[in-house]
């Protein structure tokens, strides 16, 4: 059995994540006055509990927590909320059970029907988690961020048509959340409904929001409006990566200098450089290659990719010894491309994130495979690492076979008969390429009997 089949199997044994925790420390750290007894009771351990969980205090609630079940008591706010300290702390199968055992306890808990479809989510078990969203639904119909989850594990589903409806009814219910309200105007935009995307975004004044406002304007060509808008993003310093690509594209339709506060001129910022053996070994190379093959029931659709497959879910979260060595590995490039830029003078290196996250994803292409131009408008630096680059047929006479190519041209604005230049840049294993998110990007159609394998990742601004 190899290590991949061993671990997959260690998945359906449950197991207790236990919270370092000193019982007379708890007691001490307990505030609340009695005069009947030394020990807390069960109502004094779940109000402290609750307390420090409220106020940001998660390392302190969870040992409450644990010692709260310890101790043998029951408490559905209490299951519930330990199982989403240990989704946080990337234990996805103690999370579910603890976060099942609070709906064993009270089965009409939205929170923690919705809490259990964010755990499924993330082991990439999306009917599942497809079920527990629209069960919070059912019971709490005005929770905002159930619909807006439901959407995602629906778009994940291939059902994007259907994801519309939930992330709607997220943003009327909380026009105020920029995330939701993002969701719903970028879909919207894909179905080329830019008239309906400016009236859902002139809701939220965010900064983020207001520049895919100016995406819509530029997509309808509203010249006039649209400078109007950059000035008042401009001046409200607006620095995102979706602005970014917006800003790249309308200099050359409109042959303006449109200074943007993220990336100017984002091609000039491409590394290309290697992960070598010493710093992610061979052998975690091919588990990483290994799981990305047995994990097929685990993807999701992409409808930029052809014909090729993509894992779903954040698989950073997962709790294998390969996944943590290539996060450090990543880590380590991702501060060796800040300091190679660090006197760049761009806004993206300058207000390089201080609160970030890291999110990856697999996309294994077979022969004839591409992925279609698009960029991360979402992210802040967007990253590959090519873990299998085929040997592409002799009879290829295309040097730029599986090459990843970028360029300025968005795909959904239009292009007034103007001339976008197109980067190629050639790719082998191990290379690590890193770019703005704002950067237009695609691959190039390859023939060749292997497949085409890399670890994507983004970095995220939290």
């Amino acid at each position: 059995m190899d290590y991949i089949e061993k671990e997959q199997k260690k998945i359906t044994e449950i197991k207790t994540f236990a919270v370092p925790i000193d019982l007379e420390e708890i007691k001490e750290n307990i505030t609340i006055n009695t005069n009947t007894s030394s020990k807390p009771s069960k109502e004094q351990i779940i109000n402290q509990a609750l307390k420090f969980h409220s106020q940001g205090n998660i390392q302190e609630a969870a040992k409450l927590y644990e010692y709260f079940n310890t101790q043998g008591f029951k408490d559905h706010r209490v299951f519930s909320n330990y199982g989403d300290i240990l989704k946080n702390l990337g234990k996805l199968q103690d999370a579910e059970i603890s976060t099942r055992k609070a709906i064993e306890i009270k089965p009409d808990f939205a929170k923690a029907h919705y809490n259990l479809g964010n755990v499924l989510n993330d082991l990439g078990k999306l009917q599942d988690a497809e079920l527990s969203y629209r069960k919070a639904i059912d019971i709490k119909p005005d929770l905002a961020k159930a619909h807006y989850n439901l959407g995602n594990v629906l778009e994940e589903l291939g059902k994007r048509e259907e994801a519309i409806i939930p992330w709607t009814k997220a943003v009327e219910l909380k026009p105020e959340v920029e995330e939701s309200m993002k969701t719903l105007a970028l879909n919207l935009c894909v179905e080329r409904k830019y008239e309906l995307a400016l009236k859902y975004l002139g809701k939220n004044n965010s900064n983020s929001c207001q520049s895919l406002y100016l995406g819509c304007l530029l997509s309808l060509n509203r010249e006039k409006d649209f400078n109007k808008k950059y000035k008042e993003l401009y001046k409200n310093k607006a620095c995102n990566a979706d602005l970014g690509g917006i800003l790249e594209h309308a200099n050359i339709i409109y042959n303006k200098k449109y200074d943007s506060l993220f990336c100017n001129k984002a091609i000039k910022y491409v590394l290309i450089d290697k992960i070598n053996e010493d710093l992610f070994s061979t052998n975690h190379l091919n588990e990483l290659i290994s799981y990305c093959k047995v994990s097929k029931k685990g993807n999701r659709p992409q409808g930029l990719l052809k014909n090729g497959i993509q894992t779903s879910g954040n698989l950073f979260l997962l709790d294998y010894p390969f996944i943590k060595s290539i996060k450090k590995a990543l880590e380590k490039k991702i501060e060796v491309y800040r300091n190679k830029f660090k006197d760049s003078n761009q806004g993206f290196i300058k207000n390089w994130p201080t609160d970030y996250e890291l999110r990856s994803w697999m996309i294994s292409m077979k022969s004839g495979g591409f992925l279609e131009p698009h960029n991360h408008e979402y992210g802040w630096i967007t990253g590959s690492f090519y873990l299998q680059i085929p040997k592409y047929n002799n009879n290829d006479c295309d040097d730029s076979s599986g090459s990843i190519a970028f360029s300025y041209q968005g795909p959904q604005y239009p292009n007034k008969n103007k001339n976008f230049n197109l980067t190629i840049k050639k790719i082998e294993t191990r290379d690590i390429c890193i770019f703005p998110s704002s950067l237009f990007h695609h691959t190039i159609p390859f023939e060749s009997t292997e497949e085409r394998i890399c670890f994507v990742f983004d970095l995220l601004q939290k």
